[in-house]
C-alpha cells in the first residue's frame, strides 16, 4: 500500500510540474484584442473618409442616390455597424464548437447549398454573372461565405490529419476539396477572383503547416506553365476592339490588362485611367476631396478601384500609412498564431491573415494592372456590404480564439 501511494504521489507531483511549466511557459502578449480592434476602427474610418471622398460628387447629380453627397458614406455606416453586430457575435461563439465531430463537414456542405442556390430564383444577375443571393430581402454574395466556410473547414482538416499533414495524399486531398468549391464558385457565378483566392489560400496555407515542399512545386511549375500558355494564347489572338464580345468576359478582361490602350475605349478603359490616378498623386497627393479623376474617368470609384483614389489625393504618403495599419493588424493576429496552444486556432487566423493578405495584394496589383481587373475590394476600405460583414465575422473568430485562450488559462490558474 505505501509503494502504491509514492507512485501515486510521485505521478500527481510529476504531472502538477508538468501543469506548471505549461502554464509559466504561456506567457500572453497584454492588449493583443485591443490593438487589434483600434487596428480595424482605424481601417473602418480611413475607408469611411475615401467613400465620401470618391463617391460625394457623382452622387451629388445623381438621382439614384437622392442627390445626396452622403449616399454611400451613411449606407457604409450602417454595413460597419451590421459588420460589428457580427463580430461580436462570431467572438462570442466557442471556436472549438467550428471542430466538433462533424460539424466542419456540415459547414462544408452548407457552402455547397449555398452556391446551388444561386441557380435558383434567389439568384440575382448583374453585369452578366450571378454572384448574389436574394434571402429574406438582403442580397449576399455567395463567394464571401464560401471564404469563410473554406477557412473553418481548412483548420479542421489540417488539425485532424496533423500527424499525417506531411504526407502528399492528404495535401492533395485538402487541395481537390477546396478545388471543388473554387470550381462551382467560377462555373456557377463566374467569379474568378474569388475562386483564385480560395485556390491560393489552401495552397499557401498547406505550404505553411507542411515541410512537404513536393506538391507545392509541382503546382507552381503546372500554374507557371499554364499561365505562359495562356499570355501566349492571348498574345497571339488579340481581336479587334469590335470582336471583343466573341469572347468570354473574363477572357476579355486579360486582354485589356495585356494591352489596355488598344482597347481604352471599353475593357483597358478603367485600367488606364486607375494609372492616371495612382501616378498624378506624387508624394503627397493632390489633398484629401481634390482627386479628379473619380469625377467621370473612374466609375464608382468607392468600390474596387478605391485604392487608385488613395494614391491620387493622398499620394505615398497617405499609402504607405495604410500599409502600416495593415501590417500592425496582421502582426497582431501572427501574435496569436505564436501563442495559441490550439493547432485548431491557430489555423483560423493563419487563414484569415492570408485572406486578407491576398485580398489586399490583388486588389493593389490590379489598380496597378498588375493583374487582369478581377473586382476584388481592398479589405476595411471598399464599399460593400456583404464583403465587410464577412471579414469582420473572421476578425470576430481570430479574437474569440485569443479571448477564450487567455480566460481558459487564467481560470486553470485561480
Amino acid at each position: 500500500m505505501s509503494t502504491q501511494r509514492t507512485r501515486n504521489s510521485a505521478r500527481d507531483i510529476q504531472s502538477g510540474n508538468i501543469r506548471q511549466v505549461e502554464e509559466t511557459e504561456i506567457v500572453y502578449t497584454s492588449g493583443v484584442e485591443i490593438k487589434i480592434m483600434i487596428a480595424v476602427i482605424f481601417l473602418l474610418a480611413f475607408g469611411l473618409v475615401m467613400i465620401f471622398s470618391a463617391s460625394s460628387f457623382n452622387c451629388s447629380i445623381s438621382a439614384d442616390c437622392n442627390y445626396d453627397p452622403a449616399f454611400y458614406f451613411k449606407k457604409q455606416l450602417i454595413n460597419i455597424t451590421v459588420g460589428l453586430l457580427g463580430l461580436v457575435a462570431a467572438m462570442c461563439i466557442p471556436y472549438k464548437l467550428f471542430n466538433y465531430k462533424k460539424i466542419p463537414w456540415l459547414i462544408y456542405f452548407a457552402s455547397i447549398g449555398f452556391i446551388l442556390l444561386l441557380r435558383t430564383g434567389l439568384g440575382k444577375s448583374s453585369h452578366g454573372a450571378t454572384r448574389w443571393l436574394n434571402l429574406f430581402g438582403i442580397q449576399v454574395q455567395v463567394a464571401d461565405i464560401t471564404k469563410v466556410c473554406m477557412i473553418i473547414f481548412m483548420a479542421h482538416f489540417i488539425s485532424k490529419n496533423w500527424k499525417v499533414i506531411h504526407n502528399a495524399k492528404i495535401i492533395w486531398t485538402l487541395w481537390a476539396l477546396v478545388a471543388v468549391q473554387a470550381g462551382m464558385i467560377l462555373f456557377i457565378s463566374s467569379n474568378l477572383s474569388s475562386a483564385l483566392i480560395l485556390l491560393m489560400m489552401v495552397f499557401f496555407l498547406t505550404m505553411i503547416v507542411s515541410s512537404n515542399m513536393k506538391p507545392h512545386f509541382i503546382m507552381i511549375g503546372v500554374g507557371l506553365v499554364g499561365l505562359t500558355l495562356l499570355i501566349v494564347w492571348l498574345k497571339r489572338t488579340m481581336p479587334l476592339p469590335s470582336e471583343l464580345e466573341n469572347y468570354p468576359y473574363q477572357i476579355q478582361r486579360f486582354f485589356g490588362w495585356l494591352d489596355p490602350e488598344r482597347y481604352a475605349s471599353g475593357i483597358g478603359y478603367q485600367p488606364i485611367q486607375s494609372l492616371y490616378a495612382i501616378g498624378s498623386g506624387g508624394l503627397l497627393g493632390k489633398g484629401l476631396g481634390n482627386g479628379t479623376q473619380k469625377l467621370s474617368n473612374i466609375p464608382e470609384a468607392q468600390n474596387d478601384m478605391i485604392f487608385s483614389i488613395i494614391c491620387e489625393e493622398l499620394g505615398l504618403v497617405g499609402v504607405i500609412i495604410l500599409f502600416i495599419m495593415f501590417g500592425y493588424l496582421l502582426y497582431q493576429m501572427f501574435v496569436i498564431v505564436r501563442e495559441s496552444r490550439n493547432l485548431y486556432g491557430s489555423v483560423v487566423v493563419i487563414g484569415v491573415m492570408l485572406h486578407i493578405i491576398l485580398q489586399i495584394i490583388v486588389n493593389v496589383c490590379v489598380a496597378v494592372n498588375f493583374f487582369p481587373n478581377t473586382g476584388v475590394s481592398l479589405p476595411f476600405i471598399s464599399y460593400g456590404g456583404t464583403a465587410l460583414l464577412f471579414t469582420l465575422i473572421e476578425i470576430g473568430l481570430v479574437l474569440g480564439i485569443r479571448r477564450q485562450q487567455v480566460r481558459r488559462r487564467y481560470s486553470r490558474l485561480k
